[in-house]
């Protein structure tokens, strides 16, 4: 009986061990937070070009207020640039501008990128999305 009690103990540390384990190396650890400076728009355009978006061609640029407090699609948001490194988070409630791109090519026509940028020209937030469905956003770049 010894044996057996003993046998079950290894074979569930054994067990409990690897569901550690995977979970331990299949966590990704977070970014570090990057610091990206766009002082103007030729820097703008040279981010994008940079992360797969050539032909951009700013159609908007508006002052936004960001919340201090989000709902489902900021927090959202929030989440994808915390992913990226951006640190959108340190920046609620305060107001940044939001520079809009799309793609000068017939073919990417409907792709937007948007880039929000804080006063002191810091990115916080960068997104590409189509614009007939604005509401799903991806990571621009990662």
């Amino acid at each position: 009986m010894k044996k057996q009690w003993v046998l079950f103990l290894g074979i569930a540390g054994s067990i409990l061990g690897s569901v550690w384990l995977v979970r331990q190396v299949s966590q990704k650890p977070a970014p570090e937070p990057v610091t990206i400076t766009l002082a103007d728009e030729s820097a703008r355009i040279a981010f994008l070009q940079e992360h797969g978006f050539p032909d951009g061609v700013c159609i908007a640029a508006e002052c936004v207020q960001l919340p201090a407090e989000g709902d489902a699609v900021y927090d959202a948001y929030a989440a994808l640039q915390r992913a990226q490194g951006l640190p959108l988070d340190e920046y609620c409630g305060e107001s940044a501008t939001r520079y809009t791109y799309a793609q000068n090519s017939p073919e990417q026509e409907t792709l937007r990128a948007e880039l929000l940028c804080h006063e002191s020209q810091m990115l916080i937030g960068a997104v590409t999305y189509s614009s007939t469905a604005p509401e799903t956003f991806t990571a621009l770049f990662s």
